[in-house]
């Protein structure tokens, strides 16, 4: 720790220095009143001689000084607020500094920025309310302001909490990379010549070495009285008359005073990057209707959840043909549900990789070793084709959950449910990732994102993996059709499967609020309701990609590792390879399977039974439709799980206890590998697993 106060005491110590520095009436003391808490003090900071207002936050180990910088429009030093907030930065002080933008009026608030990346590289920029600018139809790219400037760009809304944990994870990582960053260059034309001939004046004298060369010129073209005064009483006298020449020069050339020029290149630059960052939306007459339907205290939750589940339904009926093709089974048209399936988006691109696959394998082992074959076809291939098949899926949810937050429904569907989900420790944001596991807990643990509750967020990524998805379904099924021969049964069972994972997920919810967390009460649901309004394509098309890159990056890479794990435990043990053939009661998966076999007495089976369904609970980590796929393996029979499970010879009670294990055992390595990276944590990652 580093003493940054003029006190000396254990208070004033600091491992990581933030200024907060913005326009007036940007939020900035909002902001830092939230960051900071009751912390505030005043103090005496080195090469600043006044007394600034600072705070302190401990987060994740590291003790932040948060210091208040007076609210400038610039840092042309032109007044006693621009001097010090300048003084504040030039001067080292900060490893960190947030410059908050305005998200209601980002081009004029978005200059300051500008200014001081110029300066340093060493910025965060804050967008601040961002609810409000929502309500008012503005709708910000956040990640393409991020890639033109180069630094990490947080949206926030500091009285609703949003955005307060990403903005603290930003300072700690920004602190922590210190090195290898370059400062903003702003390109002003005609002006580049005279300012690199400034830069060669002030190397040449070695005049002002700590500051930045470029950032010195631009600064006294621009005529700063406060840079004139310290070259001078350096020796520079000299210099500033050769400046001055060259201002003249520039006046007479360009037709306009060298700060006008510089302050309208400026703009011209926030211009550019807010054409492809910013969209407005034309905010019409409110929906008077569908808003009064939503806010009714029965007729509303309802209505939510009717709209909800259909929209989801949209999406999974068009990537994996669920659960249209149960519709259609129901019906009798089991034909036409095996088309459903065949042509949905997950049906062609499984068929592409498994044709891929055998290609691959047909090719290779003809060249190559055998193992090397399996490896590339039935490991690498199949991995890449897990996480490609993905995909498709995590970009429609994105799509229809950006389509519904950005028309304004989705904060009033949240609204309307919050009474029934706040009796379990959460709020009604809850109902998105809870509908979306019903086809996939994947985008449903990223769907917790959703909320802006920390603790909210972590109860989410436990729960919904408990919540039955399309895969534990098709188990299900099967169990039912198996071991119940009336329908009236074979329903009860499905609809048991269901009941009993969501009821553990609403509890664990509870139990990981109240125990884990020691918060007694729900997570406030403090929302913005913008107007009901048609939502915009390129704002849709930029929050949908922006998630579904993030799932490619993060969890995709961690589906492909583990998916080469597997097929090391499935086609290899003890004795080396095994091969696409081999005998499955020798591989490693089949040694877990036996030490597993223990605590499957409990469900009444022993010895031989009792490691086939370890062996298949471990090849269910995959996904859990290949618990059925690895039954048929294990006990023969031909291609119907469904004649395997009736030959098994189990009761119904031990089909029931068994049906429960499978859809409430370990998420399938998908859902592990999103909340590895949600939680960002292996320890809270293999709690789940537990």
């Amino acid at each position: 720790m580093r003493p940054m106060v003029s006190s000396g005491s254990e208070e004033g110590r600091c491992d990581i220095v933030v200024a907060l520095t913005g326009n007036p009436n940007v939020g900035k003391s909002t902001l830092f009143n939230v960051l900071t808490g009751e912390s505030v003090r005043v103090g005496n900071w080195p090469g600043v001689t006044v007394e600034l207002k600072y705070g302190v936050r401990d987060y994740k180990g590291r003790r932040l000084c948060l210091v208040d910088l007076p609210g400038i429009y610039g840092i042309s030093a032109t007044s006693r607020e621009e001097v010090i907030s300048r003084e504040f930065m030039i001067a080292g002080n900060a490893d960190v500094i947030v410059v908050l933008v305005d998200s209601t009026s980002p081009e004029r608030t978005m200059y300051l920025a500008i200014q001081v990346l110029e300066l340093t590289p060493n910025v965060i920029i804050a967008f601040t309310k961002v609810d409000e600018a929502h309500s008012k139809g503005i709708h910000i790219h956040f990640n393409e302001i991020e890639r033109d400037l180069k630094v990490p760009v947080i949206a926030t809304a500091a009285i609703r909490g949003e955005g307060i944990r990403e903005l603290l994870d930003a300072i700690v990582d920004r602190a922590r990379r210190s090195d290898a960053r370059n400062r903003l260059v702003v390109d002003y034309g005609a002006l580049e010549p005279f300012i690199k001939r400034v830069e060669s004046f002030i190397r040449e004298g070695g005049f002002l070495p700590s500051y930045p060369s470029r950032w010195v010129a631009v600064r006294l073209l621009e005529g700063d009285p406060r840079l004139e005064e310290i070259l001078a009483s350096s020796g520079g006298k000299g210099v500033i008359q050769r400046i001055n020449e060259v201002r003249a020069t520039v006046r007479k050339e360009l037709g306009m005073d060298v700060s006008e020029y510089l302050v309208k290149k400026r703009f011209e630059f926030v211009d550019h990057i807010a054409r492809k960052a910013i969209v407005r939306t034309a905010i019409k007459a409110r929906a008077r209707f569908i808003e009064e339907v939503l806010q009714k205290p029965i007729v509303g939750p309802v209505v939510s959840t009717i709209i909800i589940f259909f929209t989801f339904f949209i999406a999974f009926a068009l990537n994996t043909g669920f659960p249209l093709n149960i519709v259609l089974n129901t019906l009798g048209l089991s034909r036409e549900a095996s088309v459903v399936e065949e042509f949905s988006l997950s049906g062609l691109l499984s068929a592409f990789f498994g044709w891929l696959s055998r290609t691959a394998s047909t090719t290779l082992s003809s060249v190559g070793p055998e193992w090397l074959s399996s490896l590339i076809s039935d490991g690498i291939i199949t991995g890449v084709g897990s996480v490609l098949t993905f995909l498709p899926l995590i970009f429609l949810i994105s799509v229809l959950l950006a389509m519904l937050e950005d028309s304004g429904l989705a904060p009033r569907m949240a609204v309307s449910l919050h009474t029934f989900f706040s009796k379990f420790g959460l709020s009604g944001r809850a109902i998105y990732p809870f509908i979306i596991s019903l086809g996939c807990n994947v985008p449903a643990v990223l769907a917790s994102r959703t909320s802006i509750d920390e603790h909210e967020r972590y109860e989410l990524i436990f729960s919904v993996p408990f919540i039955p998805c399309q895969a534990r379904l098709v188990v299900a099924l099967a169990f039912a059709t198996a071991f119940f021969n009336d329908p009236l049964s074979q329903a009860l069972t499905i609809f048991f499967v269901y009941i009993i994972g969501t009821v553990v997920a609403l509890i664990t919810s509870l139990i990981i609020r109240r125990l884990w967390f020691k918060d007694r009460g729900p997570p406030e649901l403090l929302l913005e309701l913008p107007p009901i309004h048609s939502p915009k394509a390129r704002v849709v098309w930029w929050l949908s990609w922006d998630s579904t890159k993030h799932f490619l990056r993060k969890a995709g890479i961690i589906i492909f590792a583990l998916s080469v794990v597997v097929w090391l435990l499935v086609y290899a043990g003890p004795q080396g390879y095994l091969g696409p053939a081999g005998n499955v009661a020798s591989s490693y998966a089949s040694v877990m399977g036996r030490a597993i076999a223990p605590a499957l007495a409990p469900l009444g089976l022993r010895g031989g039974d009792a490691w086939r369904l370890g062996f298949a609970l471990i090849n269910g980590f995959v996904a859990k439709e290949v618990v059925l796929d690895s039954l048929v393996v294990v006990y023969g029979g031909g291609e119907d799980p469904i004649n395997v499970l009736k030959a098994i010879g189990i009761s119904r009670a031990q089909a029931l206890s068994i049906l429960t294990f499978v859809t409430l055992y370990v998420p399938c390595l998908a859902t592990l590998a999103v909340i590895l990276q949600e939680s960002r944590s292996i320890k809270m990652t293999l709690l789940a697993i537990v």
